[in-house]
């Protein structure tokens, strides 16, 4: 569409066209904003136009037309979205932290992630195992969902488009609580990796490399693209992992395991306190999505450590279900660090 408002401005009622082509673009892309600027790749047309009197009259006269082409100008920022430092045990496998990276250019951009430890104030080394992309729903989950990022084959992000990516880390024994680790987390543009240029500044260009065939060219943001976390050791730690632990379809006798409307889900969560000391005041959330309903709404049974529970929160057991909400809540209460895991089972019905 817009090779054709371009062409049609070649002609003779440019300025109508102009108008026209503005209100149809703002119709399209009212909430589009491109954070700089222009579109890598468009060609910006120029023509200067003199009058002047004369004896036949008034005259006027053009100059030629020239074209400037916008080179793609490579910006983005990568922010941690932990609000504070993230408590980890040691030892911990797959320890995370969370980024945003957001592509503030003018064209589509891969990056690079990488991470490093800083030195100076902190008192460990993490030691690094995989970057993870986000699927969306803002829950670490790898190997499943979240799929390893993959630096060679990065995706794609358009101009003010965002990701979150997940940075994993191992964290060593023996460690002192309330030690810390300082992680630096980068994303370098790919098309100035690729070219080895893997410090560039502001200014560096790459040629024929950016959209359309432009220039790629770095901005002041893209060159220090990078943003902090902190791992902070804490004496004690829960986590909570959540399988599916059975499908029953009650088709063909009741045997089957199809997850079709109508079959029941069994999940299992799994909370865990590990360190020294207790964890207080513990409390399990699970919001099903719509596709799902506790069996038997609040009649329904959830057991807890081997317990069946009733759903109801008209009773005093800690354990109920929202069924405007469709939300599960189970309170754990106090549980010392080195007890053995507890287990929250339930059966969900597919809508």
């Amino acid at each position: 569409m817009n090779n054709q408002f371009e062409h049609l401005l070649g002609g003779a009622h440019m300025n109508t066209l102009r108008i026209i082509g503005g209100i149809f673009s703002l119709a399209l892309f009212a909430n589009e904003s491109i954070a700089a600027g222009t579109l890598a790749g468009t060609s910006i047309e120029n023509q200067a136009t003199v009058t002047y009197d004369a004896g036949a009259g008034t005259v006027s006269a053009s100059s030629g037309k020239v074209f400037v082409t916008v080179q793609e100008l490579i910006n983005a920022n990568i922010v941690s979205q932990d609000s504070a430092n993230v408590s980890v045990s040691s030892p911990q496998t797959d320890a995370y932290l969370k980024f945003q990276l957001t592509n503030t250019g003018n064209g589509n951009e891969a990056f690079e992630i990488s991470q490093q430890n800083l030195t100076g104030t902190d008192d460990f080394d993490a030691t690094f195992s995989n970057v993870y992309l986000d699927d969306g729903d803002g829950v670490f989950e790898p190997g499943t969902d979240d799929v390893i990022y993959d630096n060679s084959a990065a995706p794609s992000i358009s101009p003010d488009a965002s990701i979150v990516v997940w940075v994993a880390s191992n964290i060593p024994a023996a460690i002192t609580d309330g030690d810390t680790a300082d992680v630096q987390v980068k994303a370098l543009s790919k098309t100035f990796s690729d070219d080895a240029q893997n410090s560039p500044n502001a200014g560096d260009v790459v040629n024929s490399q950016g959209d359309s065939g432009t220039d790629a060219v770095m901005g002041t943001s893209g060159a220090n693209a990078d943003d902090d976390a902190t791992f902070i050791v804490s004496a004690i730690s829960v986590t909570i992992d959540k399988i599916v632990s059975a499908v029953r379809d009650n088709l063909g006798g009741g045997t089957g395991s199809q997850p079709v409307p109508g079959a029941e889900v069994d999940y299992t969560l799994t909370v865990t306190v590990i360190g020294t000391g207790d964890a207080d005041n513990i409390s399990v959330s699970d919001p099903l999505p719509t596709e799902l309903k506790l069996k038997n709404d609040i009649t329904g049974v959830i057991t807890v450590g081997g317990v069946p529970e009733t759903a109801s929160s008209a009773d005093t057991d800690g354990t109920s279900y929202d069924a405007n909400t469709n939300t599960i809540t189970v309170n754990l209460g106090s549980v010392t660090a080195g007890d053995p895991a507890i287990a929250i089972e339930f059966t969900t019905v597919i809508q």
